[in-house]
């Protein structure tokens, strides 16, 4: 077992100052992650991440990089997001901890599938902090424990959990899909059996 502080760099997400910071412009310089953007099973929400124009300047390693961890610090979902969309100048905000894997220890990808496991929402949900907004603290994540197999293990186990996302996924579709044709062959045949209704006798 290994500290996470052990196999990847953590740090915070930009910090946007300004009240119209994160609103959407259209012709805005950078794209940003928003917490709503990330799935329950640590996929992206959105082929179209939000444009918006910091007030001021983002500093070059604050943008995101392909294999950056993106892990939400506040509110009470546990999800983890192993980001990979080649977009330029991309930031997460102050709601985000981003984790810098070690290449030669961990997958970004394994390392969100841990972040998303039942055993870390354990983990944060007796960590978090807060009445109103809950948070994890920087160091209650540095800290948590988390396997680490071979890397060619930690592939295998990536590619399992991300089938079975999808399969679940087409599963619950193909489900809607059926219910929703059951309902149309249920009303037509309501309506082609349905009695005329009689005319009224004349006076």
């Amino acid at each position: 077992m290994y500290r996470l502080i052990d196999v990847a760099e953590i740090r915070m997400g930009a910090t946007l100052r300004g009240r119209d910071a994160t609103r959407s412009n259209q012709s805005g310089s950078c794209h940003f992650v928003r917490i709503g953007d990330i799935s329950q099973d640590g996929g992206l929400l959105t082929d179209k991440l939000t444009r918006i124009e910091p007030n001021d300047p983002v500093n070059e390693d604050l943008f995101l990089r392909a294999g950056d961890v993106l892990f939400p610090n506040r509110g009470t979902r546990t999800t983890a997001l192993a980001y990979n969309l080649d977009l330029p100048h991309t930031i997460a905000g102050a709601q985000f901890f981003i984790l810098r894997p070690n290449a030669a220890l961990v997958l970004p990808e394994y390392l969100a599938w841990t972040l998303r496991s039942e055993k870390a929402a354990r983990y944060f949900d007796e960590r978090r902090k807060g009445t109103y907004i809950k948070i994890i603290q920087r160091s209650d994540l540095a800290e948590m424990q988390i396997p680490v197999p071979p890397l060619n293990v930690q592939q295998k186990i990536a590619e399992t959990a991300g089938l079975a996302v999808r399969e679940r996924i087409l599963t619950e579709r193909l489900a809607s899909l059926k219910w929703k044709h059951t309902k149309s062959l249920l009303s037509r045949a309501a309506n082609d059996h349905s009695e005329t209704n009689p005319k009224e006798p004349s006076k």
